[in-house]
């Protein structure tokens, strides 16, 4: 039989392959099932003279239980010539990790008080030894074992690639996420099974032994070597292709190949396979008990036998396939034995794996050593940011509990574990499981039932469920936990949770504060505070800043530091809703003080700066930024349907109704109420712009809806004015003016400035739509002065001013270019286009027009004909419908000819226009 077989079925991938790796920088994720051939091709990619001149660097994930962050990372560092190591200050952050460079690295960097902080540290000195390093092929095969660390560490390198690097990730489909352009290898077809076979015994298989073997292989390159090499042993080759070799035929073949072996070399075959990672020799003999004189030859043997694999000094089972075989055929007695011995021989390292340790007690029978070192390791998978790992620890834990005390005591631990996982749907199975276990005290109970109440609240977008799971747990904890009762409370008297109306978050908060005395902890009391002045900035009360002023106060320690960030993020929001946007700008900046190593924290902050730009007009590159980060935050719904709303909104302002619509519809689908209510007015405004009337009224409806279900007028800013315009549009006065009684009642003696300016400006819309010309002159004033720092609102209300003023003959051109200066400078362009039209009518904007005449006190063509329809008796809608333009348009039309004509009203205009020009057709230009 050939020695190492050739590669099969895999030209087309290597050529690709090679062309990916030889355009660096790149990333490639090579995928495929297991025994695919990954590392054949890897392999062989080394072989290509496109290549040569690139510095290698080479590792592996190992199938180990215990988390070993960054491992195959430091291993491809380490091989080979490495990275050219220097005392570059940044690399001091791998002196832990790698002590055996010495004196090769500066000194090590002080410790940050932060585990992500530091990660991010160590990320950017690998980074910068890759850098450093040139030319370079990073090979990481195996990572379907790879930590979440790891991982996390090569989507961050993939986002910061050097020039020189060509990174090659290879690893089974259902692994952790991993960056990188996708070659997927797939198994092989019938004659590419012949042609392996032919090339592995030099000879062609019968056509029923090549279909069988394909069918019970399943294509898989490794399986098919296995059971042929198998086969060939068994004495039987095409008999043995079409006998059953895989799996019970191969795991009998591995029993006899066993069985062949003398008693020293079984010995220290079942330790390998007890082990499952590569082991040092001395350590091998060890647990297999064979001394270490015997111990040797054994191991030379079953190297030789292809049973054993060596590399750099560390031995390991030639493949999953057959150290499951070997399992398979040992005694049980035996393996509790092996257990044993291995578990005692991990404990003597400088840093004992706990949990291979406590894998290897249990399988040994010891119970309670098993629990000892599988708590341990759920501890260092926590330090170490495993969360799912500890999390399968305390699992196993908790089902095997029998005492009901060390019950509630796993459910707790493994319930505040959880919560920093990063797949939240199985949190909240999990939470929900806990739960389920019957004799809970109920302090314990409530407590993860808050766990579970603010995960639905704040981060799977269902916050009505998980405000009722809050308010059972606040339920549960009143009379044994109070401390923690304030706590839950305090997060119900959030006006976000849950969407009820003000007075039941009031409520909560009161009666939280009534609790409060019992916080004893420190940083419980700052988290308790952080709510309760989220609450106040939220509602608007005019002593909240006072309340809030000890937020930039220096913090004791990290985590009251990490509460005090919340804060600041949270009052930033607050307060941008409610129209203080220096405020709401220094806040943000302070939080980014606190933590600016955080990237969570980074992005936050980026995520409320946006909504800070858009309400306060800073539109230029606004709308791509927005919805870039609506979809990077596609699985944080509140967030993600906040950014939508803004890139919906620009849309709409920039004429893209094609994109506007959905954004606007994910937002109110997703989004807390000020989000959901501000597009719900958007979506009616987009709809009445386009002369779509169905739905306007009934998004209106909604829009209010939503604030009168809060009671949260000052979330009203971007909405009541909508409402007004819209209102008025379709002849609902009385509707508009119950609007504008409810948002004045519901703001009354709270400091909101967006929401008094927008109410200012509700009541001279109007006054204007009721023809009540100086009410409006006066109040369009004022508004202006309460929505200065509103560029978006000052300009509409300067054009609402510029169309009173014109309709009753007064000159608007100064205000109405201020409108479309601030349109344009903004990027407003669908509103900056209306303003000039209306210039260009008034010739008091240049423009590109050849010979049009200006109509001095003459009548224009399009305002005769208003002016003739208008003396027929229809309404400005009629004209406006009959014409083509806005209602807008036709009171402009019909207010000039009054003027012109020396007219004060329409049922003058028939006498000085005469039955023949009333009655007779249409004059208007085409």
């Amino acid at each position: 039989m050939a020695g190492q077989t050739p590669l099969v079925g895999r030209r087309s991938e290597l050529r690709k392959l090679l062309d990916l790796v030889r355009a660096a920088p790149a990333v490639v994720r090579v995928e495929g099932e297991a025994g695919v051939g990954k590392t054949r091709l890897l392999q062989e990619l080394r072989t290509q003279p496109g290549l040569h001149g690139r510095t290698w660097l080479t590792g592996s994930g190992q199938p180990l239980r215990e988390p070993l962050p960054l491992a195959p990372v430091i291993d491809a560092v380490l091989s080979g010539d490495g990275a050219p190591w220097s005392t570059d200050p940044v690399l001091g952050a791998l002196v832990p990790m790698l002590p055996e460079l010495g004196a090769r690295l500066p000194p090590a960097l002080p410790p940050l008080g932060d585990l992500r902080a530091e990660r991010h540290r160590v990320y950017r000195a690998l980074r910068h030894a890759l850098a450093a390093a040139g030319s370079v092929v990073l090979v990481l095969d195996d990572l379907h074992w790879v930590d979440d660390v790891t991982a996390d560490f090569l989507r961050f390198l993939a986002g910061h690639l050097p020039a020189g690097l060509s990174v090659v990730l290879a690893r089974r489909p259902a692994a952790a996420d991993l960056p990188g352009g996708r070659l997927r290898l797939e198994p092989l077809d019938l004659d590419e099974t012949v042609e392996m076979v032919r090339a592995m015994v030099r000879d062609r298989p019968p056509a029923r032994a090549a279909a069988t073997l394909l069918r019970r292989t399943g294509g898989v390159p490794f399986a098919i070597e296995e059971v042929v090499r198998a086969a060939v042993e068994h004495g039987a080759l095409w008999e043995g292709l079409d006998g059953g070799l895989v799996p019970d035929g191969y795991a009998e073949a591995i029993a006899r190949r066993l069985e062949r072996l003398d008693e020293v070399s079984r010995q220290v075959m079942f330790a390998a396979c007890v082990l499952g990672a590569p082991v040092g020799g001395v350590d091998l003999l060890t647990v297999a008990g064979v001394p270490l004189t015997d111990g040797e030859g054994a191991l030379d043997r079953l190297i030789a036998a292809e049973l054993l694999r060596e590399s750099g000094g560390r031995y390991h089972c030639r493949h999953e396939l057959a150290e499951r075989a070997v399992l398979r055929a040992m005694g049980p007695a035996r393996a509790q034995r092996l257990h044993r011995r291995a578990a005692e021989v991990l404990l003597t390292a400088a840093t004992p794996p706990h949990r291979r340790v406590a894998d290897h007690l249990r399988a040994a029978g010891d119970t309670t050593g098993w629990r000892k070192y599988a708590e341990l390791a759920a501890d260092r998978a926590v330090e170490v940011g495993d969360t799912g790992g500890a999390v399968d620890l305390l699992s196993d834990l908790l089902a095997a509990a029998d005492d009901p005390r060390e019950r509630h005591r796993l459910a707790v631990k493994l319930g505040r574990v959880a919560l920093d996982g990063v797949d939240v749907t199985a949190t909240v199975a999990l939470l929900r499981d806990l739960l389920t276990i019957a004799d809970l005290p109920q302090s314990i109970r409530g407590e993860l039932r808050s766990e579970l109440g603010l995960l639905l609240l704040n981060q799977t977008g269902s916050p009505t469920e998980g405000y009722l799971e809050l308010a059972r747990a606040a339920a549960e904890l009143r009379g044994p936990r109070p401390d923690l009762a304030a706590r839950v409370m305090s997060s119900l008297a959030n006006v976000h949770a849950g969407q009820q109306h003000i007075d039941v978050h009031l409520r909560w908060l009161a009666e939280a504060e009534g609790l409060s005395g019992a916080i004893t902890d420190e940083r419980a009391r700052v988290a308790f505070q952080v709510n309760r002045v989220t609450t106040l900035m939220t509602r608007g009360e005019p002593d909240a800043w006072q309340q809030a002023a000890w937020i930039f106060d220096e913090p004791a320690d990290a985590e009251i530091g990490r509460h005090c960030t919340r804060g600041c993020l949270n009052l930033a929001d607050a307060a941008g809703w409610l129209g203080h946007y220096d405020r709401a700008a220094r806040l943000l900046e302070h939080g980014r003080g606190l933590d600016s190593t955080s990237s969570y924290v980074v992005e936050l902050l980026q995520v409320a700066s946006v909504l800070l730009d858009w309400l306060g007009g800073r539109w230029t590159g606004l709308r791509p930024r927005a919805g870039e980060m609506a979809v990077r935050y596609a699985s944080l719904p509140r967030i993600a349907a906040e950014c939508r709303l803004i890139a919906g909104a620009l849309a709409a302002e920039q004429g893209d109704v094609a994109d506007a619509f959905p954004l606007l519809r994910m937002a109110v689908a997703d989004g807390p109420p000020p989000v959901v209510a501000t597009a719900y007015a958007l979506i009616a405004e987009l709809r009445h712009r386009r002369q779509v009337r169905s739905g306007v009224v009934s998004g209106i409806e909604s829009a209010l809806r939503v604030v009168r279900s809060t009671g949260m007028w000052v979330w009203a800013a971007e909405v009541t004015p909508v409402a007004v315009e819209l209102l008025c549009a379709v002849d609902r006065y009385a509707a508009a003016r119950e609007a504008i009684e409810e948002h004045r009642a519901g703001v009354r003696g709270l400091d909101c400035p967006a929401a008094a300016g927008a109410l200012a400006l509700s009541e001279a819309m109007l006054a204007h739509e009721r023809g009540e010309w100086d009410a409006a002159e006066v109040g369009y004033r004022e508004a202006a002065l309460l929505v200065g720092d509103r560029p978006q609102w000052l300009a509409r209300t300067l054009q609402r001013r510029a169309e009173a003023m014109f309709a009753v003959g007064h000159d608007g051109v100064e205000p109405l270019r201020d409108a479309e200066r601030l349109f344009t400078g903004m990027g407003a362009t669908v509103r900056a286009q209306r303003c000039r039209d209306a210039l260009r009518e008034r010739h008091a904007l240049p423009a590109p027009r050849r010979g049009r005449p200006g109509y001095g006190e003459k009548l224009s063509p399009r305002e005769r004909e208003a002016a003739r329809l208008a003396a027929q008796g229809r309404t400005n809608r009629q004209i406006a419908s009959s014409l083509g333009v806005s209602v807008r348009t036709v009171e402009q039309h019909v207010a000039r000819a009054l003027h012109k004509l020396r007219v004060g009203s329409r049922t003058e205009l028939a006498a000085v226009l005469g039955p023949s020009e009333v009655d007779g057709p249409s004059t208007a230009a085409p």
